[in-house]
Order: C-alpha cells, then structure tokens, then sequence
C-alpha cells in the first residue's frame, strides 16, 4: 500500500449477508488466475464468517463525499454489492473481488467496479421498543432489474454480545473488481459491526431471514445456498484511496 490517493467517501448503514453459494457459479465470475477462498482462520472475520464464500451488503447510503467536491450521482442512494475472497494462484495474495451490483443511482451503471446493473430499489425499516435495552428491528430490502431481483426479510435483536467498534489509521481493506483486477479501491471504515448471527460462533439474535434471488444470479443461489452470519454495520463510514 503506497502512493494512495483520496477518491470518495461515505456515511451510511448497511446490512451484511455472508453465505456459501454455488461455487462454481462464484469462481466463473473471478478473474483468471484467482481461486475463490472462503473464509477460514482465527480472527474475527475467519471465526464469525467461517465457510462463507460471498457478502451480499445491502447499503443505504445517507451522504457521499468526493474529491472535488462535485456530486455526479444521488447524494442518497440504495445499493446491494455482492463480494467475495479470493487467492491469487501464483502469488498467494488474498483478496476481496466486488463481481456484481444492483443499485438505484442510473450514474453508477456501470460503476466504479464496472458491474453495476440499475434495478428498482425499495426498502423499509422499523425499530420497536417496549423493554428497557432491548430493540427490535425489521427490515425489507428489494431491488428488481431488468434480468433479475433480490428481496431480503429480516428481523432481529439489536446488540448482543458481539458488537464491535472498529476505527482503523489507516486504510486496510482493498477491493478488486473482478472485471478487470487491476481497478482496486482500499478502503478505511469507522464502523460498528454488530454480528446479529453467527452460526459458527453459535451467535443468533435473528428471528427471521428470507433471502429470495431470481434471475441473472441464480446460478449462485440455486437454492442450496446457506446463511452464514448477518452483521449489521449501522453507523458505517467510509473512506476510499484509489493507488
């Protein structure tokens, strides 16, 4: 990591799906030479995502900030990424591929990963409280495009034992785009992350999830797919530097 350069930011909420799906259908999204490498090891990530071969984030974006101070897209904006890690055969270098993207913002067709497909984004959120410390939280989240739609349900227990807040120096997470390896956007987030569902850490405050995918993705989600964790990440900032 040298000579990075600011490109953008923003402040925003997101709601995070790790799953294992198709992995074949996953690897012929990857470039050549990279093989997809599910999430494994000791430290959070690896403990709480164990097995998990994509994130499927659904964004809500509530303010964008640019370099120039030039907004070209909505300043509010819904979006759902789909990522996931892989390897680097040659080298062994890990790495985390952004390889789809529905979003509402007609200005980020193709996008900054260079696969965004516009879609028609709805979603709603509502939060209840009716005993000291203890929230509960549903929400919806649809995006329907022309060769396919996405729809969360979701509902949960707000906190739990495992919410962290992470504030890192210095930007510590690239991306690639698995179009073309060679874009990569490091990212540096102030965040808190609250694993709502973990089922390798025996984690689960969440009383109901369904996950419906149809169209262009169901080679991924060919109705073998598995629920991994659901992190919620609310509030969420982020910094991107571009090399």
């Amino acid at each position: 990591m040298t000579n990075l350069t600011y490109s953008d930011g923003i402040a925003a909420a997101r709601t995070m799906i790790a799953l294992q799906g198709n992995a074949s259908a996953i690897q012929r999204r990857l470039p050549t030479g990279w093989m997809l490498a599910p999430y494994a090891g000791d430290d959070l990530r690896g403990s709480s995502l164990r097995d998990a071969n994509m994130l499927v984030p659904f964004h809500e974006v509530y303010a964008v900030r640019t370099r120039d101070g030039q907004l070209a897209g909505l300043p509010q904006v819904s979006y759902i990424a789909f990522v996931s890690q892989a390897r680097e055969q040659a080298t062994g270098e890990l790495a985390h591929f952004h390889w789809f993207t529905y979003t509402e913002d007609p200005t980020s067709v193709p996008g900054k990963y260079d696969d965004g497909a516009l879609a028609r984004i709805t979603r709603s959120q509502t939060f209840n409280k009716e005993r000291r410390g203890e929230t509960q939280v549903r929400e919806t989240f649809a995006a329907v495009g022309d060769h396919g739609e996405v729809r969360l349900t979701l509902a949960y227990e707000q906190g739990g034992d495992l919410v962290i807040w992470a504030t890192p120096d210095k930007p510590n997470l690239p991306l690639r785009a698995a179009r073309n390896p060679e874009i990569v956007r490091w990212y540096q987030e102030d965040q808190v992350m609250n694993v709502v569902r973990s089922d390798p850490l025996n984690i689960n405050r969440v009383s109901e999830i369904t996950l419906e995918v149809r169209g262009e993705l169901e080679d991924v989600f060919d109705g073998n797919e598995r629920v991994v964790a659901v992190v919620i990440q609310r509030p969420y900032m982020r910094q991107v530097y571009v090399p």
